[in-house]
């Protein structure tokens, strides 16, 4: 189960680095302000913590496992649609459903990770889940530059839906 959700953390972190260092890049591209492109940003935040309590609610109720799956897979399809947008609205429109699965997902596996916790130490399990995020957060801009400088920022954004759905899986096979 921890091998599952350190997959899961660092893949989810990993696409999320996709969002922080080149949704601005791209939505400069298709012609936005400043103040609209940190406005997309808030949304994406705002939405996660808005919605994180319904989350929470959902995954003290059904599946925690399923949870993580459904919202992880779903979460890379807005992530993989960004290259096909050209206005606000639609920017929007993605990066709420995005927080949204998120919100969905992440209760599911911070109480898993609890669960885990009393196993083998809430401590040195809480650790390693937020190992998982940062090393996703630290490579993924990196790794992302580099597909950018290499192909196209649209690249940047498959590269952060394929690390998901990968980190999806090994969720998956790590849990079954």
């Amino acid at each position: 189960m921890v091998r599952g959700l350190f997959s899961f953390r660092m893949a989810q972190a990993l696409g999320r680095a996709g969002i922080g260092a080149f949704l601005p890049l791209f939505a400069d591209m298709i012609g936005l302000s400043r103040t609209l492109i940190g406005l997309l940003l808030a949304i994406n935040i705002l939405t996660v913590t808005l919605f994180a309590p319904l989350g929470g609610w959902i995954a003290d109720r059904f599946n925690r496992r399923t949870l993580i799956i459904l919202g992880n897979i779903l979460f890379t399809v807005p992530l993989a649609a960004i290259p096909f947008t050209n206005n606000f609205t639609q920017l929007v429109t993605l990066l709420i459903i995005q927080g949204l699965t998120a919100a969905i997902s992440m209760p599911a596996a911070s109480a898993l990770v609890v669960e885990e916790g009393r196993t083998y130490g809430m401590g040195s399990t809480m650790s390693v889940f937020f190992l998982a995020m940062s090393v996703g957060a630290a490579v993924g801009p990196i790794i992302s530059g580099g597909i950018h400088d290499w192909l196209d920022i649209n690249s940047v954004f498959y590269f952060g839906a394929i690390m998901g759905l990968i980190g999806t899986a090994l969720f998956a096979w790590f849990t079954r």
